[in-house]
């Protein structure tokens, strides 16, 4: 169910309390229906029509990356059809200790929270809880009057949508990382969200792309605001349990701490450890999720199987493709709410999504090969000698076969 809330405040403070009341409703039912995750469908590499020596030309392009030192290790998993297919790690999670990696290491997924936010955000429009073509001034009145640099007040505030398709006119993340543009990231999503908007728009809402953590912490924010709860507690009450994916967390302890792999940067002379966020330390919900192979695999799995998680119906099918179309303002083929579209049907609509993140992670789905496949590793993209690309490749021909 999507809410067509009117941008008035008079509505949203009327219908808060019923809304409310629904939502948290269904939070309760959802979060018992989900203590204990099924385990992800198996088949046969075989029963799929693969051959061994496909899995061997995947296998090998893989090892290649660690030969080639464009990666430590890292892990994969292939879904063909729902099905696991393959899922396999190779070389080590630590250099020091030779400790390998493994098929549930935790590891750093970086933006691959964005499709997570973006699709909890989703199932709180769906519960009446937000709209998210509402602009945000709707929910967070400091924005009201917002100006927009070099050309005064804007239209609107950025709408949800827009916040979730970096299209809100926020300095993108390289302008953050330069300097030019400062934010406090120190403190609370509060905080951050209550300066950023003493600050001017670099760009008119909805008319130019600039990738950036803000649009996604300003939406997150928005979501506490709603259900008066933190985005952590909300993301695993909301997306994570009900999904199953319950190891993903934003605070890893103990054994799970232990199994994570060790973050390296290539360099010239080898491997390096590295350290620390350049924008602070506040919890972003664009980037700071941590989880497995399996886990991903289940938010895919959410958008491969149209909103269904153990044949039960957690969001429709049309509340998920939305995420799916090319928003205004982006460029190329397009980014939606939370990803990447790569490929297009004639009818305009996604045939294959997917979301990268700097820690070296990938996630596609390709509606049309019935196809997710991850990858995790512990080296960022642009580091790894064009290794990642290969491996792309070397999967889809496979598949296309």
């Amino acid at each position: 169910m999507m809410v067509n809330c009117k941008s008035t405040q008079r509505f949203f403070n009327c219908s808060r309390l019923t809304l409310f009341v629904t939502a948290f409703s269904g939070f309760g039912m959802v979060a018992c229906a989900a203590a204990e995750p099924t385990p992800l469908p198996e088949g046969s590499w075989g029963d799929h029509g693969f051959t061994q020596s496909q899995r061997d030309r995947i296998h090998s392009v893989f090892q290649q990356g660690i030969d080639r030192k464009a990666i430590p290790g890292g892990a994969l998993l292939i879904i063909h059809e729902g099905e696991v297919v393959l899922r396999e790690a190779f070389g080590v999670a630590d250099i020091e200790t030779n400790r390998p990696f493994r098929v549930d290491s935790p590891c750093r997924i970086a933006s691959l929270t964005k499709p997570h936010t973006a699709t909890m955000l989703v199932l709180l429009s769906q519960q009446g809880l937000l709209s998210l073509n509402e602009p945000v001034d709707t929910y967070l009145p400091e924005f009201q009057g917002i100006k927009v640099r070099d050309e005064g007040p804007a239209k609107h505030a950025p709408t949800i949508a827009e916040c979730l398709s970096h299209t809100a006119g926020f300095p993108g993340n390289n302008a953050l990382k330069s300097g030019r543009f400062s934010v406090d990231f120190d403190n609370s999503l509060k905080d951050t969200i209550e300066d950023l908007a003493t600050q001017e728009l670099l760009a008119a809402p909805g008319t130019r792309y600039a990738y950036s953590r803000l649009g996604f912490m300003t939406a997150a924010r928005v979501a506490e605001v709603v259900t008066n709860k933190t985005f952590p507690d909300l993301m695993r009450e909301v997306l994570l349990l009900p999904i199953g994916a319950n190891d993903a967390t934003f605070f890893p302890a103990g054994e799970f701490e232990s199994r994570m792999p060790v973050p390296y940067e290539r360099t010239k002379q080898g491997f390096k450890l590295r350290v620390g966020d350049p924008l602070g330390k506040i919890i972003n919900p664009g980037g700071s999720l941590i989880s497995t192979l399996d886990d991903v695999a289940r938010l895919m799995l959410l958008h491969r199987n149209r909103g269904e998680v153990g044949g039960k119906k957690l969001v429709s099918a049309e509340d998920l493709t939305q995420m799916y179309v090319p928003q205004p303002g982006t460029t190329g083929t397009g980014y939606g709410l939370g990803f990447n579209i790569m490929k297009k049907r004639e009818d305009g609509t996604a045939s294959r999504i997917r979301h990268t993140g700097a820690a070296g992670t990938l996630a596609v789905l390709d509606f049309d090969k019935d196809l997710i496949f991850i990858v995790l590793t512990q080296v960022p993209q642009q580091q790894t000698l064009g290794w990642r690309s290969q491996l792309v490749k070397a999967i889809d021909q496979v598949v296309s076969q």
